[in-house]
């Protein structure tokens, strides 16, 4: 009895494990067929992550691996490998990529299984920002200042390379500003000798606001002024001489706002009932569009008694 009763115990042990692997066998078939990346399509190029990167060091090295994955799993997000990088000082290493747990995944694999990557101290430098202008505004205008939000950046990388950086640039297109304008530009370090820096080197930040003042170009000229008065001396006085201090002004503006202006007339000076010379302080009106310079003058107005041979005369 013992002994067919053992029997019986290894039959049922026996079928447990045929109906397990059926099972096994039917959900493979599943996640082949039902599973966001089918046979053929289970191998997926993802970033590879850098943990515990020790402060002033920077990393060379790979940037994605490949990671094969059998199971049901909806997201390429999900798949994180990682190097650790925790205690490591300068220096070159072969370290293992590790994968984290990927949710619907059964069994995964990555490649490469282990990295070569270089770890470098690092520097961080406060450099001043410069301004190249690519193209000048439009005839007639003129660039009046140009300003940098910041004024500096800071530059962060490998000690010798960041050792060699000297100012960052910006490069500036002023072809179509007529006035006030606001940019955003991107910044490259510059070495000793001017030359472009494009990798190895981080710049905080890396894209810097440039306000350019840009105005209608001016033109100068000078021009006499002409004098314009009224009335009469009182009586038994007359007008000897009008004369400016100084004659001639300077006039700024646009190119065509000043081109046929020869002249500038003065206000006028009422001399009527005047019996003696005088001094009078003239405010010059400039004409639309301009500048005058100097916007006042000094009209010295002389007087004198007429005498009897005059009236005779």
């Amino acid at each position: 009895m013992k002994q067919r009763a053992s029997q019986n115990g290894n039959r049922r042990k026996t079928g447990f494990k045929i109906i397990s692997i059926v099972l096994a066998l039917l959900l493979w078939f599943y996640v082949v067929n039902e599973g966001s990346y089918g046979a053929g399509q289970n191998v997926v190029t993802v970033d590879l992550l850098y943990e515990n990167i020790p402060e002033g060091i920077q990393v060379v090295g790979p940037q994605q691996v490949q990671v094969k994955l059998w199971g049901v799993f909806q997201e390429t997000e999900d798949i994180k490998p990682y190097v650790d990088l925790e205690g490591k000082t300068p220096g070159s290493y072969t370290l293992p990529v590790k994968l984290g747990a990927v949710m619907g995944a059964l069994f995964t694999s990555v490649e490469p299984k282990s990295i070569n990557v270089t770890l470098q101290a690092t520097q961080e430098l406060i450099v001043p920002v410069r301004y190249k202008i690519l193209a000048e505004p439009p005839a007639g205008y003129t660039l009046i200042d140009l300003i940098t939000e910041p004024e500096q950046c800071l530059i962060r990388g490998e000690q010798e390379m960041t050792k060699q950086v000297n100012a960052v640039l910006c490069s500036v297109d002023l072809s179509t500003t007529r006035s006030i304008s606001s940019l955003e530009l991107k910044v490259t370090p510059l070495d000793q000798k001017g030359q472009a820096i494009t990798q190895g080197l981080e710049v905080f930040p890396d894209k810097i606001k440039v306000i350019a003042v840009v105005a209608e170009q001016k033109g100068f000229k000078e021009v006499p002024l002409k004098i314009q008065s009224e009335g009469e001396p009182g009586a038994g006085y007359q007008l000897v001489s009008i004369q400016l201090q100084p004659a001639t002004v300077q006039i700024a503006g646009s190119q065509g706002d000043i081109a046929g202006i020869r002249e500038i007339n003065t206000p006028v000076i009422n001399i009527n009932e005047l019996d003696q010379s005088l001094t009078q302080q003239l405010d010059l009106e400039a004409p639309s569009g301009t500048t005058l310079y100097p916007a006042q003058v000094l009209a010295i107005i002389e007087i004198e008694a007429i005498t009897e041979n005059e009236e005779e005369l």
